[in-house]
């Protein structure tokens, strides 16, 4: 309600300075009749951004005040809202007109997830105003939570239960499995694949003892990305190389040979890889950045493999407008950049596209509008999912939801899993970030993302 009081003090004192310049304006400047009040900014309990599915939600809308050189009524005399839910079903709300001018209180519950509308029209004075928010599935209260005794920047998992903390590999209680100086670790079920830049190695987890079952000597240097299964691993070399790596069987792990590739110039994400794949089968996408006209944007050009080695194939590279903000093996995430709206920021949309049959296809996009900000991750998991928080919130878990995909509504969706987590990360499997640090030691919480179907 302070910003509400201060929003009013300020519109005051424009009137009061409107009336005067109504009767002394500066020669060649318009008159400040004339120029259009900005639109007033909402505030919610909900902290302005997001809403939760099943969840009285309050949004507190300032009327427009009139042109202070209007005669007539200043204060509104009645309101009206109109709530459009994600298929555009009407929803039943609530709303009060505020006193003496305040703003009015509109009240209702989401009742699925995806994006709302919502149009609340002032009488006889006040304008109309329109708002957009997002309805977020709520599993904090059945997500399973775990800790792990580091600040992980990137966090898997094997199936028998071994943590991969960037680096480190730990049990369930915190102790040290296996550490790899100097290399990059990615897990595809029990195995974890670790790169270092003259030695690669297989492990197998073995009921919590690491395995070594493959190793191989290189000279391509240290990697940006990874991309594992268990007998394959795909790796972009930070040298100019990409290659594919192959478990034969005992201790050979075996490659065709490198493949050059054009570095990118700047990294994706805050510290992410410079370049990375995406796979369908034998059909890759290298993903980088690049410049054109003098932007940065994102290019995606085909490759496959041929006898275990990476080629290039006819057909050229797919660009992308905006900025990379995830990836898992075969699919990208990207954000629409930014625009200035009304003198407010609409921060875009994201995009999920997938690689499929040697081409990138775009299967949904949503909208985040003004009221909801896109965390920019680090990206250095060997898979990344965005996250979005409330538009005025801090960058702790309180406000955010991890983007999800529902195949059945084809569309993109949120959800909440979390409300005391800082430095927020996301992958399809997890949602972590670190605790509020109360003592010498960091702890990162963990909650497992829910697999059930998407309403």
């Amino acid at each position: 309600m302070a910003l509400v009081r201060t929003v009013r003090f300020a519109l005051r004192a424009l009137v009061l300075l409107g009336l005067a310049a109504c009767s002394d304006q500066v020669i060649g400047e318009p008159p400040i009749c004339d120029i259009a009040p900005l639109p007033p900014i909402p505030v919610s309990t909900q902290n302005s951004g997001l809403m939760k599915v099943g969840q009285r939600f309050t949004l507190f809308v300032s009327p427009t005040f009139p042109s202070p050189c209007d005669s007539g009524a200043d204060r509104p005399t009645s309101v009206t809202a109109e709530i459009d839910g994600p298929g555009g079903e009407r929803l039943e709300g609530q709303i009060q007109l505020g006193v003496d001018g305040s703003p009015a209180t509109l009240q209702f519950t989401p009742l699925r997830p995806g994006p709302h509308h919502i149009l609340v029209a002032f009488s006889q004075v006040g304008g109309l105003h329109q708002f957009d928010f997002q309805a977020v599935m709520d599993n904090s209260a059945t997500a399973p939570s775990f800790t792990v005794n580091r600040a992980c920047l990137s966090l898997e998992r094997t199936q028998k239960g071994l943590w991969v903390c960037n680096n480190e590999v730990l049990s369930d209680n915190g102790t040290l499995v296996g550490s790899f100086t100097d290399s990059r670790v990615a897990v595809a079920g029990d195995v974890i694949w670790v790169v270092g830049p003259d030695l690669i190695r297989r492990y197998v987890d073995r009921g919590g003892v690491l395995a070594l079952e493959g190793f191989m000597n290189h000279t391509l240097g240290e990697a940006t990305s990874l991309l594992p299964s268990a007998d394959e691993l795909l790796v972009v070399h930070l040298n100019g190389n990409m290659a594919l790596y192959t478990f034969s069987g005992g201790t050979a792990v075996t490659s065709a040979g490198p493949t050059p590739w054009d570095r990118s110039y700047a990294m994706m994400g805050a510290s992410g890889p410079f370049g990375l794949l995406l796979r369908d089968g034998d059909q890759l996408g290298l993903v980088t950045l690049t410049r054109v006209n003098f932007q940065s944007v994102a290019q995606v050009c085909p490759y496959q493999l041929v006898s275990g080695r990476i080629q290039r194939v006819t057909g050229s590279c797919t660009v992308l407008t905006g900025d990379v903000v995830g990836f898992e093996p075969r699919v990208l995430w990207t954000r629409l950049v930014p625009t200035l709206t009304g003198g407010r920021v609409d921060q875009g949309a994201i995009l999920r596209w997938e690689w499929l049959g040697g081409r990138l296809v775009e299967q949904g996009s949503v909208s985040l509008g003004l009221n909801a900000r896109l965390i920019f991750p680090t990206m250095l998991a060997s898979s990344n999912v965005p996250i979005i928080i409330a538009g005025s919130g801090s960058f702790t878990s309180e406000y955010a939801a991890v983007a999800v995909w529902s195949a059945e509504r084809r569309t993109i969706l949120f959800e909440h899993l979390d409300s005391e987590m800082v430095s927020l990360l996301a992958s399809p499997t997890f949602f972590w970030g670190t605790l509020p640090q109360t003592s010498g030691e960091r702890v990162t919480k963990v909650r497992l993302r829910p697999q059930a179907p998407v309403p």
